[in-house]
């Protein structure tokens, strides 16, 4: 007997009641068939140790080339990385490994995270990893494109969670100098 049969039995649900349900848990069923089919495809993408894991800033754990990877599943139309926010940036700025994007739709394809960011996604995140290595030279850097700079302030709300004033953004080039 399967699922959905043993649901109508045990619980006398009519075939309308389970299509409703299902009509209405459509999204979370892809989500997780989404997830079991990415399994298959890291597997086969030569990705050893993948792991599912339940965290905001990605959905498997695996390792490939020795290289610890951090990987977000998504199985949209849509630019992948749009609804990252800035907050989510700053969280996958401090993983110790790569951050990688596998877009399952129309076809799977493996991308890393930062090299798909917009412009202005891909400082921030820059600026998070730079701070995070303590990379003082690539802050430097970062911080001496007055693009960037401009680009920085515009995070104001993330920066302030994380303790950094736009003072401090500002200043970093000339401490850093």
């Amino acid at each position: 007997m399967g699922i959905l049969e043993e649901l109508m039995k045990e619980y006398m649900l009519t075939q309308e009641d389970i299509d409703f349900a299902l009509e209405r848990a459509k999204g979370i069923l892809l989500g997780y068939a989404m997830e079991h089919k990415a399994f298959r495809v890291l597997m086969s993408l030569d990705f050893k140790d993948v792991k599912f894991v339940d965290k905001p800033t990605h959905d498997f754990e695996a390792v490939k080339d020795d290289e610890k990877y951090y990987i977000e599943v998504k199985a949209t139309r849509k630019s992948p990385t749009k609804e990252y926010s800035a907050f989510k940036l700053a969280m996958i700025a401090s993983l110790d490994g790569i951050h990688a994007t596998l877009v399952m739709k129309p076809e799977p394809k493996l991308f890393i995270t930062e090299e798909i960011l917009s412009e202005p996604k891909r400082i921030l995140f820059r600026f998070f990893k730079e701070l995070y290595k303590k990379d003082y030279d690539g802050l430097r850097a970062l911080l001496s494109d007055e693009k960037a700079v401009e680009v920085l302030s515009q995070y104001r709300r993330v920066l302030q969670q994380y303790k950094i004033s736009l003072d401090e953004v500002m200043n970093y080039q000339e401490r850093l100098l």
